[in-house]
């Protein structure tokens, strides 16, 4: 027993969602209150909002265990030793996008925690990113003598199950193939038939014994520049056992396949009930399994422990030993939290009229993608009632010069009964300041990314606000034509998660915070690689990472404000790839949403119907519509794609034009 820490009291705070703290507290006194047997310790390397790992952690919860989340501290310490039985802990995001990741204080914390009996779950992240913290985890389970090795390609199907959901440019995820459950495995009771379990990679074992799940006999890596590999029934979920423990190792995407995630999801968009039915119930015999150690002898044991080897790494680990407990701040929340009783009128926010009729039935075209006929020829063929037109660099003047260039598309479109949405995109925005005077944000390490420093006066003055100003007044003339206007918020990693450093976005951050004078000083004066970590082991992240969302939806509102006083009824929309979680795209719409108004938001995310209601409940108002990919889906397979657009969604959005056929296809799916 460590020392401080006295029979079961438990160090917790739990931190309910505003809109259901009863409900919450009653969780957390549960929770409190079990043996350490029934209590998990989640942890994002990622650092994902509480509602994006809501999913992961339900299965887990239904399971018995109790479940809790510690967002802004996800590293291991000693505490955590005594206090929980089992550890999930999903894999980063470096160096391909910004995020935290492991350091040998994890390390050494995870080998005791194994080899004490307790449940070590790996879930790395995969497909283009992730690479440092599968290669870290690759030496940790080689040095337990595990005999697993996660390999380095994502596996893709040569069956299009993944198809349906498009994004921008109408690209999808390559096919994933489906998982299959082994009857005659340790996990005897997961079902028999096929389940989507998203992205994974190669998971290599030493006995056959150790694999808990295989992909199907189609399945391929293709490693760049050579040849498609056949990889036909591989492990995708493996384990062995580790002294009086257990090790279970699986893609952070399949522990969130029936849920959101933090990338776009690969499921079909004719996943339905059934599909999903199957998938959930093999994550809740995953997890009934961990807690029923006389089921694991059937699971081959670790052999041949050697020392921890990690020369070579992609980047560098960072070396700090675990400390005895999380700083002071770093709070824990209770998953999984019940949803906020609601109707379905109740959870969806009021929209205009042409939206409760029809749905949102979107084209977002770009320049020189069709000609303008062509587009329109499409939308009739369709039946859509809806068009958001990518405008280059709108923010370098409002002027007459660039209403001209417009005026004969907006001419043109006042002969028709659609709604026009002038769009921009985070990407052009970023070119669009004279000079490039606008510094570019900083990740967590201090190095850049493909975006803007968030919150550089000259970001908003120079280019957002610009561009509003512009987009909205595009149809200005006889009468009001703008139905709103949309951006697209996706930059090169995705999002602005693990950003937020660069010197404007962290000086006006620290402001936030309400530290004394001699503690903002010595923390303004950190160069940039360094204050992040000074945050973290401070416990003041969450609360940076709050104020920073605070600040953006401010200066939100302001441009909601002065664009509606000339058009009451103008509306944002906001195209997100993945389901918004980072603190700049929240704070957005947060800023841009009311209750009288909300945000129009066209993502490729499939699960957005209690996410909606999360969203409410910290003040964000909206309205989705999926993004579908037409010529994924099959003609008979539209009908069952109703209910994703009309029932999980508002409404549906196309990210290109594609044959008249398929434009009759898509003409049937009414509300």
């Amino acid at each position: 027993m460590m020392e401080g820490w006295k029979g079961d009291a438990p160090l917790i705070r739990c931190i309910p969602f505003p809109s259901f703290r009863l409900s919450l507290a009653l969780v957390c006194s549960l929770t409190a209150c079990q043996p350490q047997a029934r209590r998990l310790l989640l942890l994002d390397l990622a650092q994902s909002d509480p509602s994006v790992v809501e999913g992961i952690a339900a299965p887990w919860h239904d399971a018995g265990y109790g479940v809790e989340y510690r967002r802004f501290y996800p590293h291991l310490t000693r505490h955590d030793l005594a206090r929980y039985r089992t550890v999930v802990l999903l894999g980063g995001r470096e160096p391909e996008a910004p995020s935290d990741a492991l350091t040998l204080g994890d390390l050494a914390v995870l080998t005791e925690w194994a080899r004490g009996g307790g449940v070590v779950v790996l879930g790395y992240a995969g497909d283009g990113e992730g690479f440092l913290d599968r290669w870290t985890m690759n030496r940790w389970l080689a040095a337990q003598g595990t005999g697993i090795v996660i390999g380095d390609y994502a596996l893709q199907d040569t069956l299009p199950t993944a198809a349906g959901a498009g994004g921008r440019g109408g690209e999808t995820a390559e096919p994933q193939p489906r998982a299959l459950p082994l009857p005659q495995s340790a996990l005897d009771n997961a079902g028999f038939e096929p389940f989507a379990a998203g992205r994974n990679h190669v998971l290599l074992v030493r006995l056959p014994s150790q694999a808990l799940a295989r992909t199907t006999p189609t399945a391929f890596v293709h490693p760049p520049r050579e040849a498609p590999a056949p990889r036909s029934r591989a492990a995708v979920v493996a384990a062995s056992r580790v002294r009086d423990g257990l090790v279970l190792v699986l893609s952070r995407h399949a522990l969130a396949a029936t849920g959101t995630d933090l990338r776009p999801s690969t499921l079909p968009a004719t996943f339905g009930s059934e599909d999903l039915r199957r998938t959930r119930h093999f994550l809740d015999a995953l997890a009934r399994w961990t807690r029923r150690p006389a089921e694991w002898a059937a699971v081959a044991p670790a052999t041949g422990w050697a020392s921890l080897t990690l020369a070579g790494s992609p980047r560098p680990i960072a070396a700090h030993p675990p400390p005895l407990v999380p700083p002071p701040g770093a709070e824990v929340v209770a998953l999984s939290q019940p949803s906020p009783p609601a109707t379905d009128a109740g959870r969806r926010a009021a929209g205009p009229g042409w939206i409760g009729r029809q749905g949102m039935r979107v084209l977002w075209t770009r320049p020189g993608q069709r000609s303008l006929e062509a587009v329109l020829a499409f939308v009739d063929v369709a039946a859509l009632n809806a068009l958001a037109t990518e405008v280059q660099s709108p923010a370098r003047a409002d002027t007459l010069g660039l209403r001209d260039v417009w005026r004969p598309t907006a001419d043109r479109l006042r002969a028709t009964s659609l709604h026009w949405f002038p769009a921009t995109t985070l990407d052009d925005l970023r070119r669009a300041v004279p000079g490039g005077g606008v510094p570019p944000e900083l990740d967590v390490r201090g190095d850049t990314v493909a975006a803007s420093c968030a919150l550089d006066s000259l970001f908003w003055n120079g280019a957002l606000r610009p561009a509003y100003r512009a987009l909205a007044r595009l149809g200005t003339g006889r009468g009001e034509l703008v139905a709103g206007v949309a951006l697209d918020v996706d930059v090169v990693h995705g999002s602005y998660a693990g950003t937020g450093f660069c010197d404007a976005t962290y000086r006006a951050g620290l402001r936030t915070l309400g530290t004394d004078s001699a503690e903002t000083d010595s923390l303004e004066a950190l160069p940039p690689g360094a204050r992040y970590a000074a945050l973290l082991e401070r416990g003041l992240l969450g609360r940076y990472y709050d104020g920073l969302e605070r600040l953006v939806a401010e200066r939100a509102a302001v441009i909601r404000a002065e664009l509606r006083r000339s058009n009451p009824d103008l509306r944002f929309a906001v195209q997100s790839a993945q389901a918004p979680g980072d603190w700049f795209s929240l704070g957005l719409l947060r800023g841009f949403s009311t209750p009288d108004a909300p945000v129009l938001l066209w993502t490729r995310e499939r699960q957005m119907r209690d996410l909606l209601v999360r969203y409410r409940a910290r003040g964000i108002f909206a309205l989705s519509a999926i993004g579908l990919a037409p010529d994924r889906v099959a003609g008979g397979d539209w009908p069952r794609l109703r209910r994703l657009a009309f029932v999980e969604h508002d409404g549906f959005w196309l990210a290109a034009t594609v044959t008249d056929s398929a434009g009759r296809l898509i003409r049937r799916l009414a509300k």
